[in-house]
């Protein structure tokens, strides 16, 4: 699996990194997922699409949102319904 930096956020001056997973599937196509690091936590969610211009939005909304470890399955959970 391949993690990919999408962008960094200050938290409490200590960076918040947001990551994009992308995972290569048997058909030679990818499934994208969303990974969190902060203070030495790491949260990953692998394959929540085949499409990375999603998971991208993701990654932007994570960023803005300055979503942590913490929170990060309970906020993908709700923009996954939206």
């Amino acid at each position: 699996m391949r993690r990919i930096l999408m962008g960094t956020a200050q938290c409490h001056d200590l960076p918040v990194r947001y990551y994009l997973l992308a995972k290569a599937r048997e058909d030679e196509t990818e499934t994208y997922g969303i990974g969190v690091e902060y203070a030495g936590e790491r949260v990953e969610i692998p394959n929540i699409t085949p499409f990375q211009h999603r998971i991208q939005k993701l990654a932007e909304t994570l960023i803005s949102g300055l979503v942590t470890p913490a929170t990060l399955v309970d906020v993908t959970e709700d923009w996954l319904l939206t």
